[in-house]
């Protein structure tokens, strides 16, 4: 076996060495192995040649270079190289809402064994082409390097294993790297030699029980369903933990109905005696109760028993009780000049136990702690103009204490681990003043997810599955205001990095920044030549002036604290609390063009912002902005 995959390897190695594009690592095997080094392919190949009698092991680290160095000659080789742009998104969004990913090898069993792979929510690469929602990586013997690839970049990048060091890259790969291999069959020589390869740099394996070599962390099986059924267990993979009960919609609601248009029928609603409201209550009648009869008004009022619902809390449930409304087919529910309405497809008729209970259920299905719920309709007119005076005044003093809700008069901030899953370090502070750097969450929503339970639960390494996703914690005593440092911050890191980080500024680039996921909007980062901030929009093609693209920016960020950089989402550049122990706003330097046009109308009257467009290097930008 041995001496053939040599063969072959010899036959087809290049004369000359070439890389791949679209990553920072263009070589990343021989980054793994052998660091800064410049692979000799003579040398290379007499390696090989000395090692024809020579034990497996031996011959993994230049059998694994030489089939890099062939892959990076294939003139198809852009079809099957995974750029940093795509790690990350498997990275990102593959470990958090994948179970992993999963290498299959081999033809038998292939369509049944990736069924169910996909079915338990697995990322599956293959080397056999056209099957559906897989990621080919081509089938060649040497192929399976291309997975290999990700796997030694997502730990080069988040891991930050130094090049050259492939056996601490091993022991991470190992812990940490979210996937594992599976071979249904025997391989030729060449790929099977590959794959003990990508076992020996980590990834567990299942393999036949023909499979040729005595290495290896792997369980040893030909029947399709044990491949599964053993290979969801390995400790490395993540895994979905249910705390609460499964709450499902009722059979005549569906989200996908929230999309769809109606013809309008009949208008309840839209007046001015009309209302839509939600608020905490000390004690509840549970269910659904109508006052008088469908009419030109109506009123829904939903009382809920639970004393986490806060003025601000509420208004986010609101918001989900309403929305619940429109997973009914057929009927449209909003608000139009502060005045709420329900509309109904033509020929349907007011049904409000049917409206009642997507509304529970759109309540219980977001924030399941939230049992006991009362939910009345209202049409006498009478009793609408009594309550909705009362309602009006409410909303109002609801709506002025978020507004003025801030750091400095928050007392609880909140703390988000969703992303943990590709980082053992990310850990988000969210304020009211400082939303996520994904922005796809508020400090509002992560504090009701926080308190009042969630549906939404992402896969979870299980060495956290323990850890509650969001928690709101007490802020502690200010340490440094411009800076955004507290003691309550610092506490929340150290206990929820294991100790691996125990500071923490939200307000500031430099020393220790706030850790970085990989969905992060913007990225901003110091320029210490100028002594200012650069800030690129997410996969911007843009070069900084000191030579920086999205894709260095990013693999140097994710999923850790890294000083000098920070994801920032667009809300968080217009706040006034933005990078302030930088100087803030007014000491921005340098944007992407596209993110200028964004918040151009938040620079300070006179300020000078270079782009791409007027930039290219830090001499230019020296003179733009009238700096040495």
């Amino acid at each position: 076996m041995i001496n053939q995959a040599i063969d072959l390897l010899l036959k087809t190695l290049p004369e000359e060495l070439n890389s791949f594009s679209g990553t920072e690592y263009p070589m990343a095997l021989q980054t793994t192995f052998r660091g800064n080094e410049v692979l000799d392919i003579i040398c290379l190949s007499n390696q090989l040649t000395n090692l024809r009698n020579a034990d497996e092991k031996e011959l993994l680290e230049p059998l694994l270079l030489a089939a890099e160095v062939i892959e990076s000659s294939s003139a198809d080789k852009s079809q099957f190289f995974i750029t940093d742009d795509q790690v990350r998104s498997n990275v990102f969004f593959g470990s958090k809402w994948r179970a992993g990913w999963v290498l299959v090898l081999g033809a038998r069993n292939n369509e049944k064994v990736i069924e169910m792979l996909k079915e338990k929510d697995y990322l599956v690469f293959t080397d056999q082409p056209d099957v559906k929602d897989t990621c080919f990586i081509g089938n060649r013997p040497t192929s399976p390097i291309y997975f290999l690839q990700m796997m030694v970049r997502y730990g080069l990048i988040w891991g930050r294993i130094a090049p050259g060091d492939d056996h601490e890259m091993g022991h991470f790969l190992e812990k940490d790297m979210p996937g594992f291999m599976i071979i249904t069959e025997d391989l030729e020589p060449l790929k099977y030699l590959v794959a003990l390869g990508i076992m020996k740099l980590g990834a567990p394996a299942l393999v036949p029980t023909t499979f040729p070599f005595p290495y290896g962390r792997r369980i040893v099986t030909d029947d399709p369903v044990r491949l599964i059924e053993d290979g969801v267990h390995f400790p490395n993979l993540r895994m979905r933990y249910y705390n609460d009960e499964i709450i499902q919609l009722p059979d005549n609601c569906n989200i996908a109905y929230a999309r769809e248009t109606i013809d309008e029928g009949t208008t309840y609603g839209g007046t001015p005696l009309s209302f839509f409201f939600l608020q905490s209550s000390g004690s509840v009648n549970p269910g659904i109760h109508v006052i008088g009869q469908p009419s030109a008004h109506i009123g829904i009022l939903v009382d809920i028993e639970n004393e986490a619902l806060g003025l601000d809390l509420a208004q986010i449930v609101e918001q989900t009780a309403m929305k619940a409304v429109n997973y009914l087919q057929g009927v449209r529910a909003g608000e139009s000049d502060g005045n709420f309405y329900i509309k109904t497809a033509p020929g349907m008729a007011m049904d409000n136990n049917k409206i009642g209970e997507a509304i529970y259920y759109g309540i219980r299905l977001q924030y399941p702690r939230l049992e006991k719920i009362s939910i009345t309709f209202i049409y006498n007119e009478v009793q609408l103009k009594k309550d909705k005076q009362e309602i009006d005044g409410l909303k109002a003093a609801r709506r002025l204490f978020i507004q003025h809700m801030s750091e400095e008069n928050t007392e609880e901030f909140c703390v988000c681990i969703e992303c943990r899953p590709f980082s053992l370090e990310h850990t988000c502070i969210v304020t009211p003043d400082r939303i996520p750097m994904c922005a796809s969450r508020t400090y509002f929503t992560i504090k009701a997810e926080s308190l009042l339970g969630s549906s939404s639960v992402p896969f979870r390494r299980q060495s956290d599955k323990e850890r509650p996703l969001r928690l709101v914690f007490n802020k502690g005593n200010m340490i440094n205001q411009e800076k955004g440092e507290y003691e309550g911050c610092n506490k929340i890191y150290s206990e929820l990095t294991s100790d691996r980080l125990n500071r923490v500024f939200l307000h500031s680039l430099r020393g220790y920044p706030h850790t970085s996921c990989g969905c992060f909007q913007n990225l901003a980062f110091w320029i210490e030549e100028v002594n200012g901030i650069g800030i690129m929009s997410r996969s911007s093609k843009a070069v900084s002036p000191n030579g920086k693209t999205w894709d260095v920016l990013a693999n140097y960020a994710g999923g850790k604290q890294s000083d000098g950089i920070m994801g920032v989402s667009l809300h968080y550049i217009r706040s006034r609390h933005f990078l302030k122990g930088d100087g803030g706003i007014g000491n921005v330097v340098w944007v992407d063009q596209a993110l200028y046009e964004k918040i151009s109308g938040c620079l300070l009257p006179g300020q000078k912002v270079a782009t791409e467009m007027n930039t290219a290097t830090l001499e230019d930008l020296k003179q733009f902005i009238k700096r040495e």
